[in-house]
């Protein structure tokens, strides 16, 4: 009678450290589960950012020539290298110093039919073909650009290249830690309408 009673308490004690370990592995499953969903959030989260940083608000700014917008995209250690690597300037301060001095011409607002009326130019600066690679709070991408120039109604592709970056999130933002501006437009072959010097995006 002892035997048995020792017997149905031990197996018991066995449903009962079953019971308890399914459930353990149930939270623990539930814990993981929760976890992955929002490591996948963040990650679409930090695409759709860093998207909007490439190709709408530095194209924006760039077309603006809204220079304090333009380096406030860049991180405070963040550096621009451009011209073959003979232009390089680090911090937002001295990338704005720099865009600023080159005096340009405003760009041309009007909505008629031709966009640029005379003595004025406009340019369109198009990125795409993004690649891109986020770990954590760092990021590193390459992307296309294109800027297309429009002076006395007449356009032009004007430059066209691509971008090597290093991104960091710095306060809650991405923001440029490097970005190399390649420009790869072959040599023309015929002339083209004369446009106004801009700088590279």
């Amino acid at each position: 009678m002892n035997g048995q009673w020792t017997r149905r308490r031990a197996v018991g004690l066995a449903a009962l450290a079953a019971l308890g370990l399914a459930a353990v592995g149930s939270a623990f499953g539930q814990a993981k589960s929760t976890d992955s969903t929002a490591a996948r959030l963040r990650a679409v989260e930090d695409r759709l950012a860093i998207e909007q940083l490439l190709m709408g608000d530095y194209p924006r700014a760039l077309d603006a020539n809204d220079w304090a917008a333009y380096s406030a995209l860049f991180a405070k250690d963040g550096t621009l290298i451009m011209n073959g690597g003979s232009t390089k300037r680090t911090g937002p301060a001295a990338i704005q110093e720099f865009f600023s001095s080159l005096k340009l011409p405003a760009p041309a607002t009007s909505e008629a039919a031709c966009p640029a009326p005379a003595g004025t130019h406009r340019t369109m600066h198009v990125v795409n073909n993004l690649t891109l690679d986020i770990d954590g709070d760092t990021a590193t991408d390459q992307a296309y650009w294109e800027t297309i120039s429009t002076r006395d109604c007449k356009s032009v592709v004007a430059g066209a290249g691509h971008y090597e970056d290093v991104l960091k999130r710095e306060n809650g933002h991405w923001m440029f830690f490097k970005r190399e501006i390649f420009d790869e437009l072959p040599p023309r072959t015929a002339a083209a309408p004369a446009a106004p010097s801009a700088p590279k995006p």
